[in-house]
């Protein structure tokens, strides 16, 4: 019976419930040592009923092994693999080392984790249960992390256990656990010590603070006399000392009455990693021990035997046996069990012995060392970044040259920063930093720094670093170290530093369409738009022309360049490539960039639905695995989408929050999208003074300089023009005038156009409507081109030119409806009434407007005639989350049939 629990035991019911009937769910359970956590698991054991059940606990020592606790955790479905796409099961193959590594994407091991608790649910629902979940290897937690965040409707249940505080299993949802209150906390004493003395039992409900386990091993390490009171308690008067400490104090009491074969058993089995029994019983059988003796530890209550595993019945135990053995005892069972280890000649076992080994250490080894990094450079090849950074760290430690050390630092800094994990990187770089710094490795130390300035700190100085030691690099070494400062520099707008760095690209690799585009990306910082824009284009249309020659990077590159030159189709073509190639090769840390890019495109090219699922889809993911500077520009594109369907609260709740974040960070690019969202929404609400307001103070600001705020300027003269504001908009119009000339942009130019049609005479605004229409008519984007049948249509009624103005504004108003620009779709309509005409026409809704995005991810792919296999590995779900999608959206399109749903995709186009 579980005292005190009554929350926590129904939450966990209804989350079996839930699992049984199909839907996916994750716990997490915190709080300190004993405070129930492993009972509330094993309750949920218990009450799994028809579930399968996969257990596995973090053990403390085991932390920096590579994915020592996911392998625990899926061996007994490894059997299993064959069924995962050939990539996932290779990678899973590879960090368990039943295969040959694969350097690969390190979030590959997560959605193999996925498809793995996916296929094992198609069997029935499924409970995982992670203990010390705080204690799990970082790439096994990472993994499990990245799985539970993107189950949904497969039957598993994922429950962690985790000691308070900080833990690797952070951003699901959590359940603080405390301690009993004293009604439950005396139920549970007076049942277990019913002979405690009154004054003996009142000292206990107040030293144990209502921990279970303290209520139950604290009166345990008291005597028969001392419990009922006949002898005084003050010998084992520990209440100085904190709770865990007590506990932990009272496990070592009772493993000091072992005998001294047993408790070397004991020691053998806390210092070694995994619970392999057979592991323990050979290296305990050097020191003279016997399976005789792992019986007597286990009548102890402190070891447990399950199968050809051991394990302690709490942490604390281990922690209590290896704090009380003497070194001299725990150095000799490390170099024992690196021995039995290395006598079984395989990999994995190699590297545990090496471990150990390091664990063994009391000076610098160069030896050691180098099998450290020889182990790191396994663990780099298989994607396991966190063990690399983890194995070279302690290398650097045992080195005896300083030069070597400093290095293996930066080397434990890299895999360090590609596992993600920057806080941990910049805590190393210091340290490096503190040695002596070959010339090899300074550019490799710089670029480093950078990229942890670049997320915590000032992108500007991150520029700055990577242009300083650029110089004294390599050149495979500067080129990525100077495109990375030209991104770095323009993304917060300093037009010298980006310049000076694509400047140094086009001195180090000579002049081609590549680097002339960055230095034309430098030069628009500077408002050279004639210099700069032509060669961005120039960069576009050869990479268009060229992208199957290119990497990826330049195809990424042309494409941006192509978005801010009118090349709208062509970058959405390269985008769509691009972002296939990253599904396909799992290459799920590019990913939310290239769905940035594509959102961005598919807006401006019309395809506002795909657009907001991609961005959906892109922030969702950068969420999961860590990456801040792109979910601030995929909010930015969804509160852009959001302003122009006049959702209010969700723009504001997007944009606000990152145009604050952004200008405090001197990121300047974000500001402007996420300003350019709100002044949008607020101009389709008719807020022209509020328009004109933010874009004026704009204009002052810090983001005045950025090319970007270009962007501000057709909507600043309509709302200037609205509000009788229009004294400061030469220098603006004369802005976008060159822009669109030097860009080649059909779109700018008309918008320019546009923009003259509402700021000159009334005698000559018609030419300027009419040369605008010429223009959107040729291409262009089709937000921009209804906004100017409006405007014009606007302007004809006005001038009682009633014919000529309903064919511009019912054509405006269909095409807001078709982009759900639904507050624009209202104004086109009331101009529409203003002319007499009466006829309420409703908007020609699409039926794919009552899918979800994800809903709508997932019709298209079946309709293209992929599997549900196939679809979750586009998408990185699982197949039954597929299948659900399927089963919600036929209903909603009235098919029944993947043929019918090809049907009525294709009618929809």
């Amino acid at each position: 019976m579980l005292y005190g629990r009554a929350e926590e035991l129904a939450l966990i019911d209804r989350l079996l419930a839930d699992a049984v009937a199909g839907r996916s769910g994750a716990l997490v359970l915190t709080g300190p040592a004993g405070i129930g956590k492993t009972a509330l698991l094993d309750y949920a054991a218990a009450r799994a009923g028809g579930l399968r059940v996969i257990r596995v606990s973090g053990i403390e020592p085991e932390a920096e092994l590579p994915f020592a606790g996911l392998h625990l955790l899926l061996r007994p479905a490894l059997d299993r693999l064959h069924a995962l796409p050939e990539p996932q099961a290779a990678a899973l193959r590879g960090a368990f080392g039943l295969a040959a590594a694969e350097t690969g994407d390190r979030f590959l091991i997560g959605l193999a984790v996925l498809s793995m608790l996916a296929e094992l649910a198609e069997d029935g629902p499924v409970l995982c249960l992670v203990d010390d979940a705080q204690w799990l290897d970082r790439s096994s937690a990472e993994a499990l992390t990245f799985a539970a965040r993107r189950l949904h409707h497969e039957g598993v249940l994922l429950l962690f256990a985790v000691r308070g505080g900080t833990h690797p299993v952070a951003g699901l949802t959590a359940h603080e656990l405390s301690g009993l209150d004293r009604a439950a906390a005396a139920a549970l004493l007076d049942e277990r010590f019913p002979e405690l003395a009154p004054q003996v039992r009142t000292r206990m409900l107040a030293e144990t603070e209502g921990n279970p386990l303290a209520l139950v091993e604290l009166p345990s390490a008291l005597s028969a006399d001392q419990r009922t009171g006949a002898t005084p308690t003050v010998p084992y008067d520990l209440a100085m000392l904190p709770l865990s400490t007590r506990v932990q104090t009272a496990f070592g009491a009772r493993a000091a009455r072992l005998d001294e074969a047993a408790a070397t058993l004991l020691l053998i089995a806390a210092a070694e990693q995994t619970g392999e029994l057979s592991v323990v019983l050979d290296t305990a059988a050097t020191f003279g021990a016997s399976p005789a003796d792992l019986a007597a530890a286990e009548r102890s209550g402190l070891l447990v035997r399950q199968g050809d595993q051991v394990s302690f019945r709490h942490p604390l135990v281990r922690a209590a046996i290896l704090r009380d053995a003497p070194l001299h005892l725990r150095l000799a069972a490390h170099h024992a069990l690196a021995e039995t280890l290395h006598r079984s000649g395989s990999t994995e076992a190699a590297d545990r012995a090496v471990w150990h080994r390091a664990a063994a250490a009391t000076g610098p080894d160069d030896t050691l060392a180098d099998d450290l990094e020889a182990a790191a450079g396994r663990a780099y090849e298989r994607a396991d970044h966190a063990a690399a950074s983890a194995a070279m760290e302690r290398a650097a430690e045992l080195t005896v040259v300083a030069g070597t050390g400093t290095r293996r630092l930066i080397c434990a800094a890299k895999a360090a920063a590609v596992a993600g994990d920057l806080h941990r990187t910049g805590a190393l770089l210091r340290r490096a930093g503190r040695g002596p710094v070959g010339k090899a490795d300074a550019p490799r130390l710089a670029a480093l720094q950078a990229a942890v300035e670049a997320e915590f700190g000032s992108r500007h100085t991150a520029a700055r670093i990577l242009v300083d030691a650029a110089a004294g690099a390599p050149d495979d070494a500067a080129g990525p170290m100077l495109v990375d400062a030209v991104r770095n520099g323009f993304f917060v707008g300093d037009a010298e530093l980006t310049e000076r760095a694509a400047t140094l690209l086009d001195h180090r690799f000579g002049p081609n369409a590549l680097t002339e585009g960055l230095i034309g990306m430098a030069r628009m910082l500077s408002g050279d738009d004639e210099f700069a824009l032509p060669r961005l284009r120039a960069c576009a249309e050869f990479v268009h022309a060229r992208s199957a020659d290119l990497t990826q990077d330049e195809r990424m590159n042309g494409a941006a360049m192509g978005l801010m030159t009118g090349f709208d189709l062509e970058a959405c073509e390269l985008l769509e490539t691009l972002v296939t190639e990253a599904r396909e090769q799992s290459m799920l840390g590019a990913l939310p960039m290239r769905l940035y890019y594509l959102a961005s495109a598919e807006f401006a090219t019309g395809r506002n639905r795909d657009a907001t699922v991609h961005a959906e889809e892109g922030l969702a993911l950068a969420d999961a695995i860590g990456q801040r500077n792109q979910m601030d520009g995929l909010r930015c594109t969804l509160a852009w989408g959001a302003a122009l369907a006049g959702d209010e609260t969700r723009c504001r709740a997007l944009a606000e929050s990152t145009l604050t974040a952004a200008l405090d960070r001197g990121e300047t690019a974000t500001a402007v999208l996420a300003t350019t969202a709100l002044a949008l929404l607020d101009l389709g609400a008719g807020r022209y003074d509020l328009v004109a307001d933010r874009l004026e103070s704009a204009a002052r600001g810090p983001i005045s300089g950025h090319y970007m705020a270009v962007s501000f300027i057709p909507l600043r003269v309509e709302a200037a023009v609205r509000t009788g504001r229009t004294d400061h908009l030469a220098e603006s119009l004369d802005k976008l005038r060159r822009w669109s000339a030097a860009s080649g942009s059909l779109c700018t130019r008309a918008v320019y156009e546009r923009c003259l049609a509402l700021t000159v005479p009334a005698d000559e605004a018609e030419r300027h409507y009419e040369a605008a229409e010429r223009l959107h008519e040729k291409g262009g984007r089709p937000f921009e081109r209804a906004r100017t049948a409006l405007l014009y249509g606007a302007w004809l009624r006005r001038y009682q030119r009633k014919a000529e103005a309903r064919t511009r504004l019912r054509a405006a108003a269909e095409t807001f409806d078709r982009l759900g620009a639904h507050p624009w779709a209202e104004r086109a309509r009331a101009e529409l009434r203003a002319t007499g005409d009466t006829g309420r026409r409703p908007p020609t809704a699409s039926v794919l407007d009552l899918l979800t995005p994800q809903e709508l991810q997932v019709v298209r792919l079946a309709a293209e005639g992929l599997s549900n296999r196939d679809i979750g590995g586009q998408l990185f779900l699982s197949p039954r989350t597929v299948g659900y999608h399927l089963y919600k959206a036929f209903p909603k399109l009235c098919v029944a049939t993947r043929a019918e749903l090809a049907a009525l995709l294709h009618e929809s186009r």
